[in-house]
C-alpha cells in the first residue's frame, strides 16, 4: 500500500515539476535536497534569468559550433559534448536568452601557459542578458601575473546564472565580474587551483591565485548601484589565495559556501562602497579561519564600505561600515533561506551532488534524456523534508523535497509539489 501511495503522489508530482526545468537545463537524477535547481536572490530582482527555455535545442562538440550556436538574442538551449579547446579569450558580446549546459565531463579548455596575454583566458561575456552557463568546467593553464584573462569574465551583463560550473587554474582570476554587470546569481561552484603558480611574470607576484574579482577599479563610478551578486552553496578549494570574492561597490550577499583552502591569505575581501553579507558560511581551514574577511577600503578619500556577518562557523559575527550607507541585509530585497552552517562542508562538498561540475546529464538527439517516473523506476522508499531540510513525516502542501531510495541502492532528490 505504502509503494502505490509513494508511486502515485511521485507521479503527479514529477509532471508537476520538471516539465520546465528539464526543457531550459535538464532536470537530473541528483540533485541534493538544498539545490533549488533555478536562479536566485539578486538573479529574481526585478526581472528574472530563463536562458534559452522554451528555444531550439542544440548539442555542440567544437568552438565553431558553439559560437555559431550563441549568436543573436532568439532562445536557445546549447549542450556542450566533450572538451572545447581555446586558445585565447573569446568574446560572447551581446548576445540574449541562451542557456549552456554541460554534459558529464563537458570542459571548456586553454592549457597553453604564456607569457602573451592574447592567448591566456577562456570566455568574456560582454554585454548579455539573460544568460545561463550550467555544469561546465573551465581549466586554464595556471595562474600567471601577467595582468592576463581570467577563466570567465561578465562584463557589462545583466541576468546571469552561473550554475554547477568548475573553475580551474585561472592565469589572472577564476571568474570575474565587472563594468556594470548586475543581477548575477553564482550557485554550487568550485573554485580551486591544481597546477602551482607561474613565478616570473611581469606583474611581479610569484602567486597570482587570486581567484574572483568583483568590480576592478575603486575610480569606476558607474559600478555603484551595480554589481549586485548572490553566492550560495560554492566551494573556494584548495590553491585559492585570494579574492573569494573580493569586491568593490557591489551588494553581495555570500550564504552557505565552504572556505577550506589551506594556503588562503585571505577570503572575502570587502573593498570600496562594498556592500556585503556574509551569511552561514563555513570556514574549515586554519587558513580560513585566521582570515576570513580582509578591509580593502584604505585608500584616501575612498574608504567607505559594509559588512555584515552572521551564523558563519569558525569566525564571529560582527556588523562594520565606514560612511553613511545602510548596510545591505538580503531579507529586505528577496528571500533566500540559509540551513545551518554546521551542515554547509557536508553538503558543498558532496562527490554525487555538491559544488562543481556534478550535474549528471546525458544527450539525446534533441538534447536532454527527461527523467520520468516509469514503473521500473520507481523508489522503495521514500522520504520526505521541506526546503529548509527538516524531515516530514508526510508531504506538507506546497513544496518538498523528496529523497527516494531505488532498489538498486541508488538514491536521488526532488523538489515536488504537493
Amino acid at each position: 500500500m505504502k509503494q502505490t501511495i509513494i508511486s502515485r503522489f511521485l507521479a503527479v508530482a514529477l509532471m508537476m515539476t520538471t516539465g520546465n526545468l528539464a526543457a531550459n537545463a535538464g532536470w537530473t537524477d541528483n540533485l541534493s535536497p538544498y539545490d533549488l535547481n533555478a536562479p536566485l536572490g539578486w538573479a529574481t530582482v526585478d526581472g528574472n534569468v530563463t536562458g534559452g527555455e522554451g528555444g531550439t535545442k542544440v548539442t555542440v562538440t567544437n568552438k565553431t559550433e558553439l559560437m555559431n550556436a550563441l549568436k543573436g538574442t532568439d532562445k536557445k538551449i546549447i549542450y556542450v559534448d566533450g572538451e572545447i579547446e581555446f586558445s585565447g579569450l573569446t568574446n560572447v558580446k551581446s548576445v540574449q536568452n541562451k542557456t549552456i549546459i554541460g554534459m558529464k565531463g563537458a570542459a571548456f579548455v586553454n592549457s597553453k601557459h604564456s607569457a602573451s596575454v592574447s592567448e591566456t583566458g577562456i570566455m568574456q561575456l560582454s554585454s548579455c542578458k539573460n544568460i545561463i552557463l550550467r555544469n561546465i568546467i573551465f581549466k586554464s593553464a595556471g595562474a600567471y601575473d601577467i595582468d592576463g584573462n581570467d577563466n570567465l569574465t561578465i562584463i557589462g551583463s545583466t541576468y546571469i546564472w552561473v550554475d554547477h560550473c568548475d573553475f580551474q587554474d585561472g592565469v589572472d582570476g577564476n571568474f570575474d565580474c565587472v563594468n556594470g554587470s548586475d543581477n548575477i546569481c553564482v550557485t554550487w561552484c568550485r573554485f580551486r587551483y591544481l597546477i602551482a603558480p607561474w613565478a616570473g611574470g611581469s606583474g611581479g607576484s610569484n602567486d597570482h591565485r587570486n581567484c574572483d574579482l568583483w568590480g576592478n577599479s575603486d575610480k569606476r563610478s558607474g559600478d555603484e548601484g551595480h554589481l549586485r551578486t548572490t553566492f550560495a552553496n560554492c566551494w573556494w578549494d584548495e590553491g585559492c589565495s585570494e579574492r573569494m570574492p573580493r569586491v568593490r561597490f557591489g551588494q553581495v550577499h555570500i550564504q552557505n559556501c565552504l572556505y577550506s583552502s589551506s594556503n588562503a591569505h585571505y577570503c572575502i575581501g570587502y573593498g570600496y562602497k562594498s556592500n556585503i553579507y556574509v551569511e552561514n558560511n563555513a570556514f574549515t581551514s586554519n587558513a580560513t579561519k585566521k582570515t576570513p574577511w580582509k578591509n580593502y577600503a584604505t585608500s584616501s578619500g575612498k574608504k567607505d564600505y559594509n559588512i555584515t556577518t552572521v551564523g558563519n562557523l569558525n569566525a564571529k559575527d560582527f556588523q562594520s561600515r565606514s560612511g553613511s550607507a545602510d548596510y545591505f541585509i538580503p531579507s529586505d530585497h528577496y528571500t533566500l533561506k540559509a540551513y545551518d552552517s554546521k551542515l554547509v562542508e557536508e553538503v558543498v562538498t558532496n562527490e554525487e551532488n555538491g559544488a562543481g561540475a556534478t550535474l549528471d546529464i546525458t544527450s539525446t538527439a534533441n538534447g536532454i534524456d527527461n527523467i520520468s517516473a516509469t514503473n521500473s523506476e520507481l523508489p522503495i522508499d521514500i522520504t520526505y523534508y521541506n526546503i529548509d531540510g527538516t524531515k516530514l513525516n508526510a508531504p506538507q502542501p506546497g513544496i518538498n523535497i523528496a529523497k527516494m531510495l531505488y532498489a538498486d541502492g541508488r538514491v536521488a532528490s526532488r523538489k515536488v509539489k504537493k
